[in-house]
């Protein structure tokens, strides 16, 4: 590579990752010095919160800066950008959440670990690289042990932190070795250079490691995104866990874990086209996947009584509809006339799933009954009378969660499966037409269980007193995500447009015409980029 465009690329991905820098230096700042100054919790959420909001207005100061695609290891096209911003926002209010979580004298510790877990997801949206992927990912998941360990030290959070750090472990390695064998594949590290020379080659050299990356690299992720077969931990480690950790674990590392599935494995290997035998191989195993997650995330939450279990189910049986779209995504290649429709799909319902799960946790978060937290689904009976204002918010979180219009929930599960019904792989869309009836059907299930809860708060008496608490904070934060909810259920088009902006730029890799750097400007999220590493 030309000397001159490594080191421009070099300083550009700087200017490009000041955002994650400030939120990296702040949590390393909190942590060094948590033990010489003892100040109160809120103290520590306050400088938390300042960190997040520097880091948002540097994300907006840096939104029209580009590098060359092929020659830097972090993109800030329209994914890069939406996803940061998601990230940032979503931190606010989980951060809000947990402002009165951590004791005083762990508090630096606690907020430190989280604002490195939001830089860690800010390195997922504009990861280029495998290594930079991988590394913003264990980003995500280390400090999560401090976190579910800080929280509370009782016996049941060791035994929580303990099998979810052995189990991240596992799929860590998992997915390293898949990386590795995509690497493998044609040699390069940079994704959207891989995604360019299957493009251009007759045919993927050496399919057997292709699918062997498709599969590790799926299998470590699934962890993540709490999957099956790789969901067993999630009841589990949601139950066992304070209620703003299994908030976080809810979303955090779902959204990391879906939209590095599209960096670097949807967007790689659907170039070569429907009818090429690797992508079809990757569809057959998403689309188990994604049937097997929703089927059985839904019929097990059906017997919970626990809100925390059954909200792990939900987010199981989430991650199903989530895989349909990457099923779609693995299909719609250049090559099938659909580019972006499972990208944007996945996108949309991403956002939408922020909302409504973080305002169904923050709705448990804000309530406490006689002595214990609200735990049950008894403990909610007669909210609606009791405590009106949350029990509105939980209602309109839960129904977006199942999907009823006019919420946010209907219009992601719509996107979701009608790119299904618009994908084929070759001439044959039976499948897909199967895969989008398996969801409609599991959504009808998962209806019963949401509805179940709702009909509790506003059709039960009243069995004991419930209070709210958290203060202002939670309220705030769980006021917004209901409003959101709501707001973008009757206006969508926002969301819809920054989702079909981040689904084209991440399918992106415009094919060069000669050797030569050409650094896009303005707002389009397609932008001809030409290949630097084609020169030795």
């Amino acid at each position: 590579m030309n000397p001159q465009i490594a080191y421009e690329s070099v300083q550009q991905t700087l200017r490009i990752l000041i955002p994650e820098l400030i939120v990296l230096a702040a949590g390393v700042a909190m942590m060094t010095a948590s033990p010489f100054f003892r100040w109160p919790r809120r103290t520590w959420c306050a400088i938390g919160a300042g960190a997040l909001t520097a880091a948002l207005l540097a994300l907006l100061a840096v939104s029209g800066l580009q590098t060359d695609m092929y020659a830097a290891v972090a993109l800030n096209d329209s994914l890069g950008f939406y996803g940061r911003l998601v990230v940032l926002l979503s931190g606010l209010i989980l951060l809000a959440l947990a402002h009165d979580e951590p004791a005083d004298d762990t508090a630096g510790e606690f907020f430190g670990a989280f604002l490195m877990i939001n830089a860690g997801a800010m390195l997922v949206m504009t990861a280029n690289e495998l290594v930079f992927l991988f590394v913003g990912l264990e980003l995500v998941s280390m400090p999560t042990y401090m976190l579910l360990y800080l929280s509370r030290r009782t016996s049941t959070t060791q035994e929580t932190a303990t099998k979810y750090f052995y189990l991240s472990i596992f799929s860590s390695g998992l997915l390293l070795y898949g990386l590795a064998f995509l690497y493998g594949v044609a040699g390069v590290s940079n994704l959207k250079a891989l995604a360019t020379l299957s493009w251009h080659l007759p045919s993927i050299p050496h399919p057997q490691l292709g699918l062997v990356a498709v599969v590790f690299v799926l299998a470590g992720l699934c962890f993540r995104v709490a999957a099956v077969p790789f969901h067993f931990y999630a009841p589990d480690v949601y139950q066992g866990s304070p209620t703003v950790l299994a908030a976080l674990l809810s979303w955090v590392p779902k959204g990391v874990g879906f939209v590095a599935m599209v960096r670097a494995l949807t967007a790689v290997i659907s170039v070569k086209g429907p009818d090429d035998p690797l992508v079809q191989k990757a569809v057959m195993i998403s689309w188990v996947v994604a049937a097997a997650t929703m089927i059985l995330g839904n019929t097990l939450a059906l017997l919970q009584n626990n809100l925390k279990r059954l909200l792990a189910y939900s987010a199981i049986a989430h991650a199903g509809y989530l895989m349909i779209g990457v099923t779609v995504a693995f299909a719609n290649g250049p090559k099938s006339g659909y580019v972006y429709y499972g990208c944007e799909s996945i996108f949309f319902y991403l956002v939408a799933y922020a909302l409504m799960t973080l305002g169904a946790f923050g709705v448990i978060i804000g309530l406490r009954t006689a002595g214990r937290d609200v735990e049950t689904v008894e403990d909610l009976a007669g909210l609606g009378f009791t405590q009106p204002l949350p029990a509105l918010a939980l209602a309109i979180c839960l129904l977006s969660l199942s999907g009823i219009p006019p919420l946010a929930g209907f219009w992601g599960k719509f996107e979701i499966f009608a790119s299904a019904f618009a994908a084929s792989l070759g001439d044959n869309s039976g499948p897909f037409i199967l895969l989008a009836v398996i969801g409609v059907l599991n959504a009808a299930v998962g209806a019963y269980y949401y509805l179940r809860i709702v009909v509790t708060m506003y059709l039960r008496p009243a069995r004991q007193t419930v209070v709210p608490r958290g203060g202002w904070p939670v309220a705030l934060a769980v006021g917004a995500c209901a409003s959101l909810s709501l707001i973008l259920g009757l206006f969508p088009g926002p969301i819809v447009r920054a989702s079909r902006a981040a689904a084209l730029a991440a399918v992106d890799h415009s094919p060069p015409s000669r050797p030569q750097v050409i650094v896009r400007s303005g707002p389009s999220p397609s932008h001809s980029t030409k290949i630097p590493w084609v020169q030795n």
